[in-house]
Protein backbone atom coordinates (compact mmCIF):
# COMPACT_ATOMS: atom_id res chain seq x y z
CA UNK A 1 0.00 0.00 0.00
CA UNK A 2 1.31 3.37 -0.81
CA UNK A 3 2.38 6.07 1.50
CA UNK A 4 1.84 9.29 0.36
CA UNK A 5 2.16 12.35 2.61
CA UNK A 6 1.69 16.00 2.17
CA UNK A 7 2.09 19.11 4.17
CA UNK A 8 2.31 22.49 4.74
CA UNK A 9 5.48 24.30 3.19
CA UNK A 10 6.39 27.43 2.17
CA UNK A 11 6.96 26.88 -1.86
CA UNK A 12 8.40 30.08 -2.38
CA UNK A 13 11.29 29.32 0.20
CA UNK A 14 11.78 26.00 -0.41
CA UNK A 15 12.48 26.52 -4.49
CA UNK A 16 14.45 29.46 -3.63
CA UNK A 17 16.63 28.21 -0.83
CA UNK A 18 17.18 24.20 -0.35
CA UNK A 19 19.18 23.03 2.26
CA UNK A 20 21.63 20.97 0.26
CA UNK A 21 21.55 20.27 -3.03
CA UNK A 22 22.13 23.16 -5.71
CA UNK A 23 24.10 23.64 -9.31
CA UNK A 24 28.23 22.93 -8.64
CA UNK A 25 29.96 25.40 -9.81
CA UNK A 26 33.03 23.96 -11.48
CA UNK A 27 35.13 27.37 -12.02
CA UNK A 28 38.47 27.88 -10.08
CA UNK A 29 39.30 29.69 -7.47
CA UNK A 30 42.47 31.54 -6.93
CA UNK A 31 44.91 29.39 -5.49
CA UNK A 32 48.00 31.48 -5.14
CA UNK A 33 51.76 29.62 -5.27
CA UNK A 34 53.18 30.45 -2.07
CA UNK A 35 49.58 30.19 0.16
CA UNK A 36 50.88 28.81 3.45
CA UNK A 37 50.68 24.91 4.45
CA UNK A 38 50.06 24.37 7.59
CA UNK A 39 51.68 21.90 9.90
CA UNK A 40 51.13 20.94 13.39
CA UNK A 41 53.58 23.55 14.76
CA UNK A 42 51.09 26.26 13.60
CA UNK A 43 48.64 25.09 16.64
CA UNK A 44 51.38 23.92 19.01
CA UNK A 45 51.00 20.10 18.43
CA UNK A 46 47.17 19.71 20.45
CA UNK A 47 43.99 18.79 19.00
CA UNK A 48 40.72 17.96 20.24
CA UNK A 49 40.06 14.97 18.31
CA UNK A 50 36.63 15.02 16.06
CA UNK A 51 34.81 12.17 18.07
CA UNK A 52 35.45 14.83 21.17
CA UNK A 53 33.54 17.61 19.00
CA UNK A 54 31.07 15.50 18.02
CA UNK A 55 30.34 14.87 22.21
CA UNK A 56 29.66 18.42 22.86
CA UNK A 57 26.48 18.44 20.93
CA UNK A 58 24.97 15.38 23.65
CA UNK A 59 26.87 17.02 26.52
CA UNK A 60 24.98 20.59 25.79
CA UNK A 61 21.65 18.08 25.92
CA UNK A 62 21.50 17.95 22.25
CA UNK A 63 21.44 20.86 21.64
CA UNK A 64 23.68 23.55 19.46
CA UNK A 65 27.00 24.02 20.91
CA UNK A 66 28.68 27.24 20.62
CA UNK A 67 32.66 26.88 21.02
CA UNK A 68 34.05 29.44 23.60
CA UNK A 69 37.22 27.92 24.32
CA UNK A 70 39.93 26.92 22.38
CA UNK A 71 39.56 24.30 20.13
CA UNK A 72 41.19 23.08 16.79
CA UNK A 73 40.95 19.83 14.94
CA UNK A 74 42.76 17.97 11.99
CA UNK A 75 41.69 15.76 9.73
CA UNK A 76 41.93 14.06 6.49
CA UNK A 77 39.54 15.27 3.89
CA UNK A 78 37.41 12.55 2.92
CA UNK A 79 34.74 13.75 0.01
CA UNK A 80 34.90 15.96 -3.40
CA UNK A 81 31.81 18.03 -4.52
CA UNK A 82 33.33 17.91 -8.49
CA UNK A 83 30.62 15.63 -9.53
CA UNK A 84 27.76 17.87 -7.34
CA UNK A 85 26.60 15.30 -5.33
CA UNK A 86 27.63 17.51 -2.02
CA UNK A 87 26.57 21.02 -1.77
CA UNK A 88 28.66 23.76 0.15
CA UNK A 89 30.02 21.01 2.46
CA UNK A 90 33.02 18.91 2.71
CA UNK A 91 34.01 15.62 5.03
CA UNK A 92 37.37 15.08 7.71
CA UNK A 93 37.75 13.03 9.33
CA UNK A 94 40.34 11.66 11.99
CA UNK A 95 41.23 8.34 13.56
CA UNK A 96 37.98 8.67 15.36
CA UNK A 97 35.28 9.89 13.79
CA UNK A 98 34.36 11.88 10.61
CA UNK A 99 32.36 15.49 10.65
CA UNK A 100 30.64 17.57 8.05
CA UNK A 101 32.05 20.89 7.72
CA UNK A 102 29.89 23.24 6.31
CA UNK A 103 31.48 25.99 4.38
CA UNK A 104 29.81 28.34 2.05
CA UNK A 105 31.20 27.74 -1.83
CA UNK A 106 30.52 24.97 -4.40
CA UNK A 107 33.74 23.97 -5.86
CA UNK A 108 35.84 23.19 -3.04
CA UNK A 109 37.35 20.63 -4.80
CA UNK A 110 39.54 23.28 -6.28
CA UNK A 111 41.20 24.17 -2.95
CA UNK A 112 40.53 20.95 -0.48
CA UNK A 113 42.64 17.55 -2.19
CA UNK A 114 41.22 14.23 -1.13
CA UNK A 115 43.71 13.19 1.56
CA UNK A 116 45.08 16.81 2.49
CA UNK A 117 44.85 17.61 6.07
CA UNK A 118 42.53 20.09 7.53
CA UNK A 119 42.69 22.14 10.75
CA UNK A 120 39.56 24.06 11.94
CA UNK A 121 39.44 26.20 14.18
CA UNK A 122 36.57 25.86 16.17
CA UNK A 123 36.38 28.62 18.46
CA UNK A 124 33.40 30.76 17.53
CA UNK A 125 31.28 28.16 15.53
CA UNK A 126 28.58 26.01 16.39
CA UNK A 127 28.23 22.47 16.52
CA UNK A 128 24.48 21.34 15.68
CA UNK A 129 22.92 18.27 14.16
CA UNK A 130 20.74 17.57 10.65
CA UNK A 131 18.66 14.84 11.23
CA UNK A 132 20.60 12.85 13.32
CA UNK A 133 24.19 14.45 11.46
CA UNK A 134 26.57 15.90 14.04
CA UNK A 135 27.75 18.77 11.89
CA UNK A 136 30.12 21.94 12.52
CA UNK A 137 28.86 25.12 10.59
CA UNK A 138 28.67 29.03 12.02
CA UNK A 139 25.56 30.14 14.23
CA UNK A 140 22.11 30.68 12.04
CA UNK A 141 20.95 33.93 12.43
CA UNK A 142 18.07 32.63 11.10
CA UNK A 143 16.91 29.51 13.62
CA UNK A 144 15.98 27.81 10.97
CA UNK A 145 18.54 25.60 11.23
CA UNK A 146 21.03 24.39 14.20
CA UNK A 147 24.12 25.49 11.82
CA UNK A 148 24.82 27.73 9.04
CA UNK A 149 27.26 27.89 6.60
CA UNK A 150 30.88 29.71 7.13
CA UNK A 151 29.84 32.15 3.41
CA UNK A 152 32.16 35.01 3.96
CA UNK A 153 36.31 34.47 2.99
CA UNK A 154 37.23 36.37 6.26
CA UNK A 155 35.35 33.69 8.20
CA UNK A 156 36.16 30.70 6.37
CA UNK A 157 39.85 32.23 6.33
CA UNK A 158 40.47 32.56 10.01
CA UNK A 159 38.71 28.91 10.69
CA UNK A 160 39.69 26.18 7.84
CA UNK A 161 43.68 26.04 7.34
CA UNK A 162 45.02 23.64 4.98
CA UNK A 163 47.80 21.01 5.67
CA UNK A 164 49.85 18.87 4.03
CA UNK A 165 49.31 16.81 1.19
CA UNK A 166 48.55 12.93 2.10
CA UNK A 167 47.02 9.70 0.11
CA UNK A 168 43.66 9.77 -0.09
CA UNK A 169 41.86 7.41 3.10
CA UNK A 170 40.89 3.98 2.41
CA UNK A 171 37.45 3.09 3.61
CA UNK A 172 36.69 1.03 6.06
CA UNK A 173 34.52 -2.15 5.32
CA UNK A 174 31.32 -2.01 7.32
CA UNK A 175 28.42 -4.51 8.65
CA UNK A 176 25.00 -4.55 8.94
CA UNK A 177 25.33 -4.05 12.59
CA UNK A 178 27.87 -1.51 11.62
CA UNK A 179 25.29 0.67 9.79
CA UNK A 180 23.96 2.59 13.01
CA UNK A 181 26.99 2.89 15.00
CA UNK A 182 27.73 6.55 15.49
CA UNK A 183 31.32 6.27 15.51
CA UNK A 184 30.50 5.30 11.45
CA UNK A 185 28.57 8.06 10.95
CA UNK A 186 30.67 10.76 8.90
CA UNK A 187 33.10 8.45 7.81
CA UNK A 188 34.45 7.23 4.35
CA UNK A 189 33.04 3.77 4.04
CA UNK A 190 32.81 0.41 2.31
CA UNK A 191 28.94 -1.18 2.36
CA UNK A 192 28.88 -4.54 -0.13
CA UNK A 193 26.36 -7.03 -1.36
CA UNK A 194 23.08 -4.41 -1.57
CA UNK A 195 20.37 -5.80 -3.45
CA UNK A 196 17.72 -3.30 -5.03
CA UNK A 197 14.98 -2.60 -3.07
CA UNK A 198 12.34 -0.90 -5.61
CA UNK A 199 11.28 1.51 -3.43
CA UNK A 200 12.16 5.43 -3.65
CA UNK A 201 11.35 8.69 -2.08
CA UNK A 202 10.97 11.99 -3.84
CA UNK A 203 10.14 15.44 -2.56
CA UNK A 204 8.27 17.04 -4.68
CA UNK A 205 6.38 20.63 -5.36
CA UNK A 206 2.89 21.92 -6.38
CA UNK A 207 3.71 25.11 -8.51
CA UNK A 208 3.22 27.62 -7.07
CA UNK A 209 3.02 29.70 -9.86
CA UNK A 210 0.19 27.41 -11.61
CA UNK A 211 -3.68 27.34 -11.95
CA UNK A 212 -4.17 25.27 -9.14
CA UNK A 213 -5.45 28.16 -6.31
CA UNK A 214 -7.76 25.71 -3.95
CA UNK A 215 -5.01 23.40 -2.29
CA UNK A 216 -3.81 23.61 1.21
CA UNK A 217 -0.67 21.77 0.37
CA UNK A 218 1.57 21.98 -1.51
CA UNK A 219 4.99 19.86 -0.64
CA UNK A 220 4.06 15.77 -2.08
CA UNK A 221 6.42 13.39 -0.31
CA UNK A 222 6.26 10.46 -2.98
CA UNK A 223 7.01 7.12 -0.79
CA UNK A 224 6.77 3.87 -2.03
CA UNK A 225 6.47 0.59 0.49
CA UNK A 226 7.17 -1.12 -2.84
CA UNK A 227 6.93 -3.07 -4.83
CA UNK A 228 7.09 0.09 -6.76
CA UNK A 229 10.16 2.64 -7.96
CA UNK A 230 7.47 4.43 -10.37
CA UNK A 231 9.92 3.49 -13.18
CA UNK A 232 12.24 6.04 -11.85
CA UNK A 233 15.67 3.95 -12.78
CA UNK A 234 18.27 6.48 -12.46
CA UNK A 235 20.20 7.71 -9.58
CA UNK A 236 18.35 11.19 -9.19
CA UNK A 237 16.01 13.55 -11.69
CA UNK A 238 17.72 16.41 -13.80
CA UNK A 239 15.05 19.02 -14.77
CA UNK A 240 15.08 17.29 -17.87
CA UNK A 241 14.04 13.71 -16.98
CA UNK A 242 11.68 14.98 -14.37
CA UNK A 243 9.69 16.38 -17.44
CA UNK A 244 10.40 13.19 -18.99
CA UNK A 245 9.03 11.26 -15.98
CA UNK A 246 6.24 13.40 -15.43
CA UNK A 247 5.00 13.73 -18.54
CA UNK A 248 5.18 10.23 -19.05
CA UNK A 249 2.42 9.69 -16.62
CA UNK A 250 4.64 8.01 -13.77
CA UNK A 251 3.53 9.46 -10.62
CA UNK A 252 -0.05 10.34 -11.80
CA UNK A 253 -1.83 7.62 -9.01
CA UNK A 254 -0.10 9.54 -6.46
CA UNK A 255 -2.16 11.57 -3.89
CA UNK A 256 -1.20 15.71 -4.31
CA UNK A 257 -3.21 18.77 -3.83
CA UNK A 258 -6.36 17.22 -2.38
CA UNK A 259 -6.60 14.43 -5.48
CA UNK A 260 -3.49 13.23 -7.24
CA UNK A 261 -0.97 14.28 -9.52
CA UNK A 262 -2.91 13.18 -12.42
CA UNK A 263 -6.05 15.60 -11.45
CA UNK A 264 -2.94 18.65 -12.08
CA UNK A 265 -2.41 17.97 -15.20
CA UNK A 266 -3.60 20.66 -17.61
CA UNK A 267 -5.52 20.79 -20.75
CA UNK A 268 -2.11 21.51 -22.99
CA UNK A 269 -1.06 18.31 -20.94
CA UNK A 270 1.62 20.20 -18.75
CA UNK A 271 1.54 19.55 -15.10
CA UNK A 272 0.67 21.57 -12.28
CA UNK A 273 4.15 20.32 -10.71
CA UNK A 274 7.50 22.35 -9.74
CA UNK A 275 9.76 21.71 -12.94
CA UNK A 276 13.10 21.60 -11.47
CA UNK A 277 16.00 19.10 -10.52
CA UNK A 278 14.84 16.69 -7.95
CA UNK A 279 17.21 14.41 -5.63
CA UNK A 280 16.25 10.87 -5.21
CA UNK A 281 16.93 8.15 -2.43
CA UNK A 282 16.77 5.11 -4.31
CA UNK A 283 16.60 2.34 -1.45
CA UNK A 284 18.56 -0.73 -1.17
CA UNK A 285 18.64 -3.64 1.24
CA UNK A 286 21.86 -4.48 3.44
CA UNK A 287 20.41 -7.67 4.77
CA UNK A 288 17.15 -6.88 5.98
CA UNK A 289 18.20 -3.22 6.21
CA UNK A 290 17.33 0.06 4.58
CA UNK A 291 19.81 2.11 3.20
CA UNK A 292 18.73 5.21 1.28
CA UNK A 293 21.43 6.09 -0.94
CA UNK A 294 20.42 9.76 -1.84
CA UNK A 295 21.54 11.38 -5.26
CA UNK A 296 21.15 15.29 -5.93
CA UNK A 297 19.27 16.60 -9.14
CA UNK A 298 22.15 18.03 -9.65
CA UNK A 299 24.79 16.03 -9.97
CA UNK A 300 26.40 15.12 -13.19
CA UNK A 301 25.12 11.27 -12.83
CA UNK A 302 21.63 11.99 -11.68
CA UNK A 303 20.14 10.78 -14.60
CA UNK A 304 22.65 7.89 -15.10
CA UNK A 305 20.30 4.27 -15.43
CA UNK A 306 21.18 1.73 -12.47
CA UNK A 307 22.81 -1.05 -14.08
CA UNK A 308 19.71 -3.41 -15.41
CA UNK A 309 21.05 -6.41 -13.88
CA UNK A 310 21.01 -4.63 -10.11
CA UNK A 311 17.34 -3.25 -11.07
CA UNK A 312 16.15 -6.60 -11.30
CA UNK A 313 17.78 -8.14 -8.86
CA UNK A 314 20.24 -10.76 -10.31
CA UNK A 315 23.40 -8.79 -9.06
CA UNK A 316 24.18 -7.15 -5.88
CA UNK A 317 25.91 -3.71 -5.26
CA UNK A 318 29.01 -2.17 -2.93
CA UNK A 319 28.98 0.94 -2.21
CA UNK A 320 32.05 3.29 -1.03
CA UNK A 321 31.14 6.99 0.17
CA UNK A 322 30.08 8.50 3.36
CA UNK A 323 27.68 6.84 6.20
CA UNK A 324 24.63 9.13 7.15
CA UNK A 325 21.81 9.14 8.68
CA UNK A 326 18.66 10.88 8.44
CA UNK A 327 16.39 10.26 11.40
CA UNK A 328 17.30 7.39 12.43
CA UNK A 329 17.62 5.67 8.87
CA UNK A 330 20.21 4.52 7.48
CA UNK A 331 21.46 6.73 4.49
CA UNK A 332 24.55 6.93 2.13
CA UNK A 333 25.95 9.72 0.45
CA UNK A 334 28.05 8.76 -3.05
CA UNK A 335 31.20 10.90 -3.67
CA UNK A 336 30.83 9.98 -7.73
CA UNK A 337 30.15 6.97 -9.56
CA UNK A 338 33.66 5.09 -9.07
CA UNK A 339 32.12 4.42 -5.65
CA UNK A 340 29.66 1.91 -7.47
CA UNK A 341 31.13 -1.41 -7.81
CA UNK A 342 29.87 -5.44 -8.88
CA UNK A 343 29.53 -7.81 -6.21
CA UNK A 344 33.81 -9.08 -7.38
CA UNK A 345 34.99 -5.38 -6.73
CA UNK A 346 35.01 -3.92 -10.79
CA UNK A 347 33.66 -1.04 -11.71
CA UNK A 348 29.40 -0.51 -13.03
CA UNK A 349 30.89 2.43 -14.48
Amino acid sequence: MKKIYTIIIAAASLLAGCEEFQPVFTGKYENPADQKIYTDDDFGGKFTTIAEVKDMYAGNGSRPYKVEKHCVIKGQVTTSDQVGNLYKSLYIQDETAGIEIKIGKNGLYNEYKLGQWIYVDCSGLTVGDYNGMINIGYEDPTGEYETGYLEHAYIIDTHIFKGEYAEAVKPVVVTEADLHKKTNLGRLVTIENLKYGNHIFILAYVDPNGDRKDYTNNGIFIDEEGPDNYGVTTWACSEVKWKEYLNAGNFDSVEAAGGTVGDLKKADGSYGIGSMAYSVSQYFKMGSTDVQVRTSGYARFADTEIPQEVLDGTATVSFTGILTEYKGAAQFTLIDLDGVKKADGTNWY
